[in-house]
């Protein structure tokens, strides 16, 4: 691997999720700074093989090559820059292999994951994925004796909000982002659910009181968060909290947040993540 090559893969990355580019200036001078860099865009490359690529027998090979890839890579012979960084590192050579091939089965079901019927059996739906991932990212990011109990918790929560964020995308691939339940309380179908009005303004409130609920109770769980997940947590939360006073939530959910308040996040979450790496 050269270093230009994983540089390449992780600019790419950055530049295509701005909302957390801040989160990189703080991890300047981390000893352990290619691996976990290559972690939170390997990871992405598995979600958006799941949720952005339209057909699903193209996602199913593309996350195929990724099994393959990862056999490669715990037998030393890495081929892709991302997983060459990650598996330099000691701690993520020590991840059980099971724990890697959970996360790849639970992204071949997700492709095949109906619509939930409320809120805790999406949230359920998600960790089945999100926790599974978020139990590697404790291990890579603080040590095989951290707990991932809070990280596992947010991790399903934040993807919902994500989901939210980007209901258009997610009605346009046929998933919708919203329960059964919260359409059929609203009087919403797939084509409505596409145009600002009230019944769309109360049922994205209600989703968004449910995720402020699940985050809060989250938070209270043992364990610390990534880097990244830290800072993400703090801007959805913001996110949130602004869209429940304002006439179109949908609208203010996707306005980024920039400027020294997202500097100031990424700071809090930079000193959060590190005194829980301290030994």
């Amino acid at each position: 691997m050269t270093a230009d090559a994983l540089e390449s893969w992780l600019r790419d990355h950055r530049n295509a999720h701005p909302q957390t580019d801040t989160a990189w200036i703080f991890l300047r001078g981390e000893p352990r700074r290619d691996a976990l860099g290559a972690f939170e865009a390997l990871r992405q490359q598995w979600l958006d093989a799941v949720y952005a690529i339209r057909e699903p027998r193209v996602a199913a090979t593309k996350l195929q090559w990724w099994v393959g890839e990862l056999q490669h890579a715990g037998n030393g012979q890495a081929r892709h820059p991302l997983t060459q960084a990650l598996f330099a590192d000691e701690g993520v050579r020590a991840i059980p292999q099971p724990h890697w091939q959970e996360v790849l089965l639970a992204a071949f079901r997700e492709l095949e994951a109906a619509t939930a019927s409320d809120f805790p059996t999406q949230r359920a739906q998600a960790a089945s994925l999100h926790g599974a991932l978020a139990r590697i990212e404790t291990t890579a990011w603080f040590g095989a004796t951290a707990d991932p109990r809070r990280m596992q918790a947010l991790a399903p929560i934040q993807h919902l909000a994500a989901m939210l964020r980007n209901l258009p995308m997610e009605v346009d691939h046929g998933r919708m982002p919203l329960p059964m339940s919260l359409l059929a309380r609203h009087g919403l179908s797939q084509d409505a659910l596409l145009q600002e009005g009230p019944a769309r303004r109360g049922a994205l409130q209600d989703q968004i009181r449910d995720l402020l609920q699940a985050m809060a109770e989250a938070d209270k769980m043992p364990g610390p968060l990534s880097l990244f997940r830290g800072l993400q947590q703090r801007l959805d939360r913001a996110a949130l909290r602004r869209a429940l006073r304002v006439q179109e939530p949908l609208r203010e959910l996707q306005r980024g947040a920039g400027g020294f308040g997202a500097l100031m996040d990424a700071w809090s979450a930079a000193r959060a993540c590190r005194s829980a790496m301290r030994p």
